[in-house]
C-alpha cells in the first residue's frame, strides 16, 4: 500500500513525503519477514488461532499506517503557514486514532478540516479505508498462499458464504467485483459534475462505506443529485458480496431482496426514513426530506458521510440515527454494526417463542431462516451464536458510554455520547463533534478500542485478551500452589 501511493506524491509534486512511504513499506516488509522467520515451525493453526491472527493484524497493521501522518505532520510542522489540521498528526495518539480509524473503514477523524490535508494523507486516509472496506484477511487470501487454514481465516474475518469453489478464488472474485463499483462510482460522481480527485476519494470512500472525506464538511458542499449518487454507492457498499455476484451473473433485480437480510435492507431503508423524517419535522417543522434520507443511509450503511451537522438535531433523532449504525446493513458487505443477517435470527427467535407458546402438544415448527428449512439445533446454533454477539456488542457499548459520559465535554449530553460510541463500534463515523483532537486520551482510546472490537467483531479480540491472561493464570496458580 506504502509503495502502490508513491505516485501520488510525484503526481502532486510533494516530494517531501516519499521517503515517509518509502520508510513505512521498509519497516512493515521488515516486520512481516521477522514475525516469518520467527513461526514458521509452528504448528498448524487451528480456528482460535486464526481468531487471533485476525485481532492482531486489525491491531499491528493500522499501527504501520500511523507512521505517514507522524513524519508527514513532524516535516510540515516546521512551517508557519502549516495548518493546525496538519499540526495535530504530529502527536501519535491522533495519527493512531486516523489509521485504525481508516482501516476499520469507520470515518471518525482528528482532522479538522480535511481539505488542508497535502493530497498524499487525502489519499492514504481514502486507501486505507477502501483496503479497510473488504479487509485485509481477503486481500491477503488473494494474493497470498497463507500457511493458516483459508477457511479459518475467512470464518474469523466475519465471512461466511463463498462465491467460488475455494476460498483464494472467493477472494479473488470480491476483489473484482469491488474494483468493478469503485470504478462506477468514480465515473458516476465524476460527470455528475464532482471534480474528479474528489470523486476518487469520495467513491473509495463510499464503497468501502468509510465515510472519510477530504472536504471541511462532508457532502454538505456538493449539489442534490452528487448526494443522491453518494447515496446509491452507499447502498451498493451494504449489499453483500455475494448477492453482487448473482446480480451480476443473472442481472435481475429480484437477486437483490430474495433473502431476508436484503428484505429487512430494503425494508429498514423505507421505514427508517419516514421515521427519521418525522422525527426531524417535528421537531423542526421542516421537512427535509433529502437531508433525511441520506443521513438514514448513510447511519444504516455504517458509511458516515453527512449533508447536516446531526449536532442540532433533535435527541430522539439522533437515538433514531444511532439504532440506524448499531444494526448495520448485510453481513457479507463492507457495513460494520450487528449486521441483519443476526437481527433478523433475534426477530424470528422471538416469532418462534411466541409460536412455541400457542402450539398444541401433537404440534411441530417448521423452523425456516434464509429460505432453508433447520433441524432444532442448528436453529439454536443461530440463535446462540446472535445472541451472544448482540449481548457483547450491547454490554460494551454501554461500559464504553458510560466512561465516556467522564470525559467529554459538559455540554454533550446522553444522546450524543451513545452516537459517538455507536458510531465507533459500528464502524460508521457519524459524529456530533465529541471526536477531536481535544478529546481526552481515554475518550480516544476507548473509540479506538471500539473501532478495532467493531471490524473484527468482538470475539477475535476477546480470544486474542484470553490468550495473554492464560500465562497469568498459570503462574498465579503455580504460585499459590494450586
Amino acid at each position: 500500500m506504502a509503495l502502490l501511493s508513491l505516485p501520488v506524491c510525484l503526481i502532486f509534486g510533494e516530494y517531501y513525503t516519499v521517503w515517509s512511504f518509502v520508510f513505512t513499506a521498509i519497516i512493515s516488509f521488515s516486520l512481516g519477514q521477522l514475525l516469518y522467520q520467527v513461526f514458521r515451525q509452528a504448528e498448524a493453526a487451528e480456528i482460535q488461532h486464526a481468531m487471533l491472527i485476525v485481532a492482531l493484524s486489525w491491531g499491528i497493521i493500522p499501527l504501520l499506517g500511523t507512521i505517514p501522518f507522524v513524519a508527514i505532520a513532524s516535516y510540515l510542522a516546521a512551517f508557519p503557514e502549516t495548518s493546525q489540521t496538519i499540526r495535530e498528526f504530529q502527536h501519535p495518539l491522533n495519527a493512531i486514532f486516523e489509521a485504525v480509524s481508516g482501516y476499520t473503514s469507520t470515518g471518525l477523524t482528528m482532522a479538522l478540516d480535511a481539505s488542508q490535508l497535502p493530497h498524499t494523507l487525502q489519499w492514504w486516509r481514502s486507501f486505507t479505508e477502501w483496503i479497510g472496506g473488504v479487509g485485509i484477511i481477503v486481500l491477503m487470501l488473494s494474493v497470498l498462499e497463507p500457511s493458516a487454514d483459508p477457511d479459518q481465516l475467512y470464518q474469523a474475518a466475519g465471512r461466511q458464504k463463498k462465491i467460488a469453489p475455494t476460498v483464494a478464488g472467493t477472494a479473488r472474485k470480491i476483489w473484482k467485483i469491488y474494483l468493478l463499483y469503485t470504478v462506477f462510482s468514480v465515473l458516476l460522481l465524476g460527470l455528475l459534475g464532482m471534480p474528479w480527485w474528489e470523486a476518487l476519494n469520495h467513491a473509495m470512500t463510499g464503497i468501502s462505506t468509510g465515510g472519510f472525506s477530504i472536504t471541511g464538511d462532508s457532502l454538505t458542499v456538493y449539489t442534490p443529485i452528487l448526494q443522491l449518487a453518494a447515496i446509491a454507492i452507499m447502498i451498493a457498499g451494504a449489499i453483500s458480496f455475494s448477492v453482487h455476484a448473482q446480480f451480476l451473473s443473472q442481472r435481475r433485480l429480484s437477486t437483490l431482496w430474495r433473502d431476508p437480510s436484503h428484505r429487512a435492507l430494503w425494508l429498514l431503508l423505507v421505514l427508517g426514513t419516514i421515521l427519521l423524517l418525522l422525527t426531524h419535522y417535528s421537531f423542526t417543522g421542516s421537512l427535509s426530506w433529502l437531508d433525511s434520507l441520506f443521513q438514514w443511509v448513510s447511519a444504516l450503511t455504517t458509511c458516515g458521510f453527512n449533508t447536516v451537522k446531526i449536532q442540532d438535531w433533535s435527541p430522539s433523532a439522533r437515538l433514531l440515527i444511532s439504532l440506524g449504525m448499531i444494526f448495520g446493513a448485510a453481513s457479507g458487505s463492507t457495513c460494520g454494526g450487528l449486521k441483519l443477517s443476526r437481527i433478523v435470527t433475534l426477530y424470528k427467535a422471538v416469532v418462534w417463542h411466541l409460536q412455541q407458546i400457542f402450539l398444541k402438544s401433537d404440534q411441530h415448527i417448521k423452523y425456516k431462516l434464509d429460505g432453508q428449512e433447520l433441524t432444532e439445533i442448528e436453529v439454536h446454533r443461530q440463535i446462540r451464536t446472535a445472541t451472544v454477539l448482540a449481548t457483547l456488542w450491547l454490554g460494551f457499548l454501554g461500559v464504553g458510554v458510560f466512561v465516556l459520559l467522564h470525559v467529554v465535554e459538559p455540554q454533550y449530553t446522553v444522546p450524543d455520547v451513545i452516537l459517538e460510541a455507536a458510531s465507533a463500534m459500528g464502524t460508521s463515523g457519524l459524529s456530533v463533534g465529541i471526536t477531536n483532537p481535544d478529546l481526552h486520551w481515554i475518550g480516544k482510546l476507548i473509540l479506538i478500542l471500539f473501532m478495532w472490537m467493531g471490524r473484527v467483531e468482538i470475539i477475535p479480540v476477546l480470544v486474542l485478551f484470553a490468550s495473554f491472561l492464560r500465562p497469568v493464570r498459570q503462574v498465579i496458580k503455580i504460585k499459590t500452589g494450586q
